[in-house]
């Protein structure tokens, strides 16, 4: 399921991660698809999931301001960001902002959540993240190599940050079981356009 999932944004992972946006986690928003679709369903026939589109990857400070205009001008998307050092960058987030990123409708049941973003939960996973730079890729690297270096730089001076658009509806790859491609001012047209902005 996941690879398919993927395979609808494929295109704008590959062009963000061209530009510099060091992919970690993503999802192309749904509005209604069926719980049985062959690649957004789950929990079971007879109930209809919903997802935002959700991006989390590392960016230069550079991009990483770019990405605090964009999402600046968008007020249906929030961004959270943090660095190495602690430094935090919040956009449209009111205070506590958890918020479900995937959720489903079914008969007799409540609704279901079983994908939230929290923002403590994150800056938990930002700091194992950027342990990692060291723990798994320094160690591959010779000290002082441009590669040892670059990690280093990553490390040191990049934001882990995470973008929800909770338009879901504007945006949605699959809306009522079907693949909806008119997507123009989406999260994954406006990260492009931002990370085109930056390759030119």
């Amino acid at each position: 399921h996941c690879n398919l999932r993927v395979f609808l944004i494929q295109r704008q992972l590959a062009a963000l991660n061209r530009a510099g946006f060091l992919t970690v986690n993503s999802q192309p928003p749904v509005n209604g698809a069926h719980s049985t679709h062959p690649t957004f369903g789950w929990g079971g026939a007879g109930g209809y999931v919903y997802q935002k589109a959700y991006c989390e990857f590392f960016v230069s400070p550079d991009n990483a301001n770019r990405l605090v205009s964009m999402v600046t001008d968008h007020p249906s998307m929030n961004l959270y960001a943090v660095n190495n050092a602690g430094n935090e960058l919040r956009v449209g987030v009111e205070e506590g902002g958890a918020t479900a990123l995937t959720w489903g409708v079914f008969p007799n049941r409540e609704i279901l959540q079983p994908t939230i973003f929290d923002p403590s939960t994150f800056l938990v996973w930002a700091e194992e993240a950027f342990s990692l730079w060291t723990t798994m890729w320094l160690n591959l690297y010779e000290m002082d190599s441009p590669s040892y270096d670059l990690i280093e730089t990553i490390r040191d001076t990049y934001y882990l940050v995470a973008i929800i658009d909770n338009n879901y509806i504007a945006g949605s790859s699959v809306e009522n079981g079907g693949i909806n491609n008119k997507n123009s001012n989406s999260l994954w047209q406006k990260l492009m356009e931002t990370s085109h902005a930056v390759v030119q």
